[in-house]
């Protein structure tokens, strides 16, 4: 192209695109190696004293499927003898991509986890619901329960004095305890008064000799607990 008497050339570079090939893997090195040497699988595999299918999972880099490392690691120290390579050269090259391998496994599996912090717990009308009538069957069945359970249980009847049997000189005797609030007490028949939260003291006359007292408290379903002290008196 002429421009004020100037010529300018354009230049077009075109670029090709060129295939980009992997570097070999440690499997496919050591295959071009054995090839090189004119070695045959079934060759390898009497020198080395393993089964062919064991040689070629080496080759194609299937090492999860081999034996233990240590086992690995001893073949590999007599192939390279027979290579003509050094074995602690061959060694380093097959634990670096083993590590690669298993570090893209580990990967591999952390993310096939489900996310648990992508999951949230979303409270619609109907979830709400369901759950405020859970709770009324829970307060329900927990009365019900306790009604129950009062229902089929004699009232608890606990005596502090006098805290067992005994001998006495004195003529009178004072009875202290607690029972089950609103339940009905007697001793020896005759109903003794008990404060809001079920506690008791009264005074008892005694005989000269054995005297049996008995304290015994009835709940509204008429359910009874008894406990008798014996007293002597001297």
């Amino acid at each position: 192209m002429a421009i004020g008497g100037q010529v300018f050339r354009r230049e077009i570079m075109v670029f090709t695109a060129k295939k980009v090939e992997a570097l070999p893997s440690f499997g496919e090195r050591i295959k071009k190696a054995r090839e090189e040497a004119d070695l045959t699988k079934e060759k390898v595999g009497q020198l080395l004293n393993i089964r062919v299918g064991y040689l070629e999972k080496l080759e194609s880099g299937e090492f999860e499927k081999l034996p233990a490392d240590v086992y690995t690691r001893g073949v590999l120290r007599k192939y390279a003898k027979i290579l003509g390579t050094e074995p602690e050269t061959l060694l380093a090259e097959y634990e670096k991509e083993i590590k690669i391998i298993r570090h893209l496994n580990k990967t591999k599996q952390h993310q096939s986890l489900p996310s648990l912090r992508s999951s949230r717990f979303i409270i619609t009308p109907r979830t709400f619901s369901f759950l405020f009538l859970t709770l009324i069957f829970l307060l329900v069945a927990g009365y019900l329960f306790y009604q129950l359970y009062f229902l089929i249980s004699p009232p608890a009847l606990v005596i502090f004095e006098p805290a067992g049997d005994l001998v006495i000189q004195n003529t009178a005797i004072t009875i202290k305890g607690k029972t089950e609030p609103g339940a009905r007490l007697t001793i020896n028949g005759q109903q003794i008064y008990i404060d809001k939260d079920g506690g008791f003291e009264q005074a008892v006359n005694l005989n000269q000799g054995l005297n049996s007292i008995k304290i015994e408290a009835m709940n509204r379903f008429e359910k009874t607990s008894s406990v008798v002290r014996q007293v002597m008196v001297r």
